[in-house]
């Protein structure tokens, strides 16, 4: 995990430095007195976790955390301030925490344990289903020779483990038209191309012109949610696949809490 502490009073920025490293011993965690600095490492280097001051001359921190959300969708923007006054700015801003000083190892604990966007500390494969549809591993995007592979790798994940036949992914991907058939082939062998280059080819389950994904061996932001586990349900902020409309129907039921511990 990466973290950024700003703050325009160089004592209070060391001492809450110092706070976040005993609070997270494994983390990565890098000092600015000045925005725009951390503004500029932000752009160069993936930020998981930015504890920001409000009332700083060059920059707001509300107007900060806009542009570092803006750079990185993801990352757990914590105000930490002298003043409740921008309290309901930071909910509009729906930023992960909002701490009032001086900080206390517990209450910085506690939000590092709820943060909106849990960071996995882990290696290997990682499926973010909440939000954007993405595919990780050792914490980069995975990308494949065809842009309608990505797509069918989200419908076996919403699958859940389930064999899909060719059919119903030709249904699912062009609206049935069958001149797409022969499209099929070349996607799934572009995913186990992909995945097998990664190490991962296991997950990959081919049965009488069927597919799927071994879901108890993939970790998912989703999987997680029927679980029941903390990462998965803080992760979860009414969107899921957004990019895909046959994932609507899975979004309706996260919303009423269909299938939760479900196993």
């Amino acid at each position: 995990m990466r973290m950024i502490v700003v703050d325009d009073e160089p004592l209070i920025l060391e001492g809450e430095a110092n706070l976040l490293r005993q609070c997270a011993p494994d983390a990565e965690v890098l000092a600015f007195d000045q925005p725009e600095a951390a503004l500029d490492y932000a752009r160069a280097v993936p930020v998981d976790v930015a504890f920001l001051d409000l009332e700083m001359p060059s920059c707001h921190g509300t107007l900060l955390a806009k542009h570092l959300k803006a750079l990185r969708p993801q990352i757990n923007i914590i105000f930490a301030t002298a003043y409740r006054t921008f309290y309901e700015q930071a909910l509009e801003l729906r930023v992960s925490g909002y701490l009032l000083k001086p900080l206390q190892a517990a209450q910085v604990q506690e939000e590092l344990r709820n943060l909106r966007h849990p960071v996995r500390s882990d290696g290997g494969l990682f499926v973010r289903a909440f939000g954007s549809f993405e595919i990780f591993f050792d914490g980069r995007p995975v990308t494949f020779r065809y842009q309608k592979t990505k797509e069918l790798f989200a419908y076996l994940i919403d699958r859940r483990g389930a064999l899909v036949t060719q059919d119903e992914l030709v249904t699912v991907l062009w609206g049935g038209y069958e001149k797409h058939t022969s499209y099929i082939k070349q996607l799934q062998k572009d995913l186990c191309d992909t995945l097998g280059a990664l190490g991962c080819g296991e997950l990959v389950i081919k049965q009488r012109g069927a597919i799927a994904l071994w879901g108890d061996q993939i970790r998912c932001d989703y999987y997680d949610w029927i679980h029941g586990l903390p990462a998965g349900i803080n992760a979860y902020r009414g969107e899921y696949m957004r990019q895909y409309d046959w994932g609507e129907s899975t979004r309706v039921n996260l919303e009423g809490g269909a299938g939760l511990w479900d196993n």
